[in-house]
C-alpha cells in the first residue's frame, strides 16, 4: 500500500499482539503514524517500543473496546487531526457448548466482537468523515458457517459482517469505506492448541501467518472502490 502525505494516521485496535500487531509494524515501517488501542497497556508499549527503535512512530492508548466513554476519549484526541484507517483486529472467543455457556460467558464475546468494532467506527467516525478513511474489521471465518462450541462468537462476527455493510451504505457519502477480512485458522500466539490440528481440513494444507492477513488488511484498506466488501483468506476452508 502506497503511503502519501495525506494516507497517514492509522487506529490499530487489538494491536498489542497478533494480527494488529502484525499490521502496526507494517504500517510503521511504511511510514504511517500508528495510534494502538487495547486493554493490555504492557502489551501496547512494547509493540510502540519496536517501532520507535525501527524510527517509526507510534502512541499506546490503553482502553477497553467494550467502554463507549473510553472510545469516545480516543474519538476526541483525534478528531481535529483526523485518521486515514481504522483496522478493528480487537476480539475473543473460547470454545464452550451453547447448552453450558453462562450469560457472563456470552457477553463478554458479544459485547468485545460486535459492541466494540461499533463502539470504535462511531466514536471514530468524525476522525475517519475530516479525512475521508477506511475501516477494516477483522472477523473470524467462524461467521460463514455454524459452529460448534462456538455459538457466542460465530453470532458477534456475522454481526460484524452486517454492520460493516450497513456502515458501509450509511457511510459511503462522507467517502468512509467500511470492509473486513476473515481469516481463517492463523498461527498466531493466541490460536488455541486444539485448533492448530485442524489446518489438515485446510485445502492448501497450512494454516495462515499473520503476514498474508496483514497482506489482505492492506488490500482492502487501500482499495479505492470496493466498500461494504469480505475478503476470505482462509486457504480454502470455508469451500469444504
Amino acid at each position: 500500500m502506497d503511503v502519501t502525505e495525506r494516507r497517514s494516521i492509522a487506529v490499530i485496535a487489538g494491536g498489542g499482539s497478533g494480527i494488529g500487531q502484525g499490521c502496526a509494524l507494517r504500517l510503521a515501517g511504511e511510514g504511517w503514524k500508528v495510534v494502538l488501542v487495547g486493554r493490555d497497556s504492557a502489551k501496547l508499549e512494547a509493540t510502540a517500543s519496536r517501532i520507535a527503535e525501527a524510527g517509526g512512530r507510534a502512541e499506546a492508548f490503553a482502553g477497553d473496546v467494550r467502554d463507549w466513554d473510553r472510545m469516545g476519549e480516543l474519538g476526541a484526541s483525534l478528531e481535529q487531526e483526523g485518521i486515514d484507517l481504522l483496522v478493528n483486529s480487537a476480539g475473543g472467543q473460547f470454545p464452550k457448548l451453547a447448552a453450558e455457556l453462562s450469560r457472563n460467558g456470552w457477553k463478554a464475546v458479544v459485547e468485545t466482537n460486535l459492541d466494540g468494532a461499533f463502539f470504535l467506527a462511531r466514536q471514530l467516525y468524525p476522525a475517519l468523515r475530516r479525512r475521508g478513511g477506511a475501516i477494516v474489521n477483522v472477523v473470524a471465518n467462524l461467521w460463514q458457517k455454524g459452529a460448534a462450541t462456538m455459538a457466542h462468537s460465530a453470532a458477534s462476527r456475522a454481526g460484524v459482517v452486517n454492520l460493516t455493510r450497513s456502515l458501509a451504505i450509511e457511510w459511503a457519502g462522507d467517502g468512509i469505506r467500511v470492509n473486513a477480512v476473515s481469516p481463517g485458522l492463523t498461527d498466531t500466539p493466541a490460536l488455541r492448541e486444539e485448533f492448530r490440528g485442524l489446518k489438515d481440513t485446510v485445502p492448501l494444507g497450512r494454516m495462515g501467518t499473520v503476514e498474508e492477513v496483514v497482506d489482505a488488511i492492506l488490500f482492502m484498506a487501500g482499495a479505492g472502490y470496493v466498500t461494504g466488501e469480505v475478503l476470505t483468506i482462509d486457504g480454502g476452508l470455508q469451500l469444504v
